[in-house]
């Protein structure tokens, strides 16, 4: 028989205590005899530290918890919003009206620094104001490297872009900007910020995505078919 005491692994230990969890309800003893550092440097008994982990445990929990019903409660608000929105989009019946609508929306209802809904289509078209209207030359060298991946842009703007889109006085740096899909008009559908972080390239942009469908598809209801 060897003299030299095998030497004990932490592995082992824990392998051990996790294959025989009641090891300290038949051991109680060694309970008061186990000592765990603080980080502060003081010492601790085993159930204190049991206890201190179940608090924290409990105290992770109570927030997650809070932060459950804080993201309802948020959701539930924007359901209602949304749902305002759709009934009052789709009982317009010009494309002035329609635009004004879902701008004031963002403005009045979500505090969107700035919205602009532009129709690329020739000027004086579909009785228009001429602020709702990027002719197709332009809209084309202004949008198709920004939908090139995306029919959602997320994220900075250049200098250009930005003035182009918001206006230079806006001194807007970052948006969001969503392409219509009407099929019988284009467009865009833009949000902007003078403060960065608003519009990360990570949104998630369902509700954009929703709104954005409904009003296309309201678009195409206002809009006399091609053949008429």
């Amino acid at each position: 028989m060897s003299i030299f005491k095998k030497k004990i692994s932490n592995s082992e230990v824990l392998e051990y205590l996790e294959a025989n969890p009641d090891f300290f309800i038949n051991h109680p003893d060694i309970l008061e005899i186990l000592e765990i550092k603080h980080a502060s440097g003081d010492a601790t008994s085993l159930i204190e530290k049991q206890v201190e982990i179940i608090k924290e445990k409990n105290l992770a929990v109570s927030n997650k918890l809070s932060e459950f019903l804080e993201n309802a409660e948020h959701n539930q608000n924007l359901f209602l919003k949304i749902q305002k929105l759709v009934l009052k989009m789709i009982s317009q019946t010009n494309l002035n009206d329609l635009a004004n609508t879902i701008e004031s929306f963002f403005h009045e209802e979500l505090k969107t620094e700035i919205c602009k809904i532009y129709f690329f289509t020739p000027e004086n078209s579909f009785n228009l104001g001429s602020e709702k209207i990027i002719t197709p030359e332009i809209a084309t060298s202004v949008f198709a490297e920004l939908f090139k991946t995306n029919e959602i842009a997320l994220g900075g703007l250049t200098e250009e872009n930005s003035a182009l889109i918001f206006g230079a006085k806006a001194n807007v740096v970052e948006g969001a900007i969503g392409k219509l899909k009407s099929n019988k008009l284009a467009g865009t559908l833009a949000l902007g910020s003078s403060q960065a972080g608003k519009f990360p390239k990570d949104s998630e942009t369902l509700f954009l995505e929703f709104v954005i469908s409904v009003f296309s598809n309201q678009i195409d209801k206002i809009l006399p078919t091609t053949d008429e």
